[in-house]
């Protein structure tokens, strides 16, 4: 075998190798696993053993970085929600109480009782 031949070899050789590695490098990498659905954790909740808070436990849950309401006897954390409400901060109004009054306003279309699911944490202990 003349150099040539042995050149155009490695020349060859290493270019397959460039090519697969930018190949390799470019390829959309693989879904990660998603989260669970919002509608998949709300089944979890509704199938899981209920726990009940006493109001006394759900009020000392009253800022913006900890915030949890109690909206028709039901218990909801929404604290990941806090930044993502649509009217600010008027959800700190009743943070740590009752808050039914409000949720029913005129202010909240049908789809926010759906979206108030995914925090469901329990019921108020009476």
């Amino acid at each position: 075998m003349d150099t040539n031949s042995l050149l155009s070899i490695v020349l060859i050789v290493v270019a397959v190798y460039i090519v697969k590695n930018y190949i390799l490098s470019s390829a959309v990498p693989p879904p990660k696993p998603s989260a669970k659905s919002s509608a998949a954790r709300a089944k979890a909740a509704k199938d899981a053993p209920k726990k009940y808070y006493t109001a006394e436990e759900v009020s000392v849950h009253d800022k913006e970085d900890d915030l949890w309401l109690i909206i028709d006897g039901k218990v909801y954390d929404v604290t990941p929600y806090v930044d993502k409400h649509m009217g600010g901060l008027a959800i700190m109004r009743n943070a740590g109480k009752d808050s039914s009054k409000g949720f029913h306003g005129d202010q909240h279309p049908v789809k926010v009782a759906q979206i108030l699911e995914d925090f469901y944490i329990g019921e108020l202990k009476v």
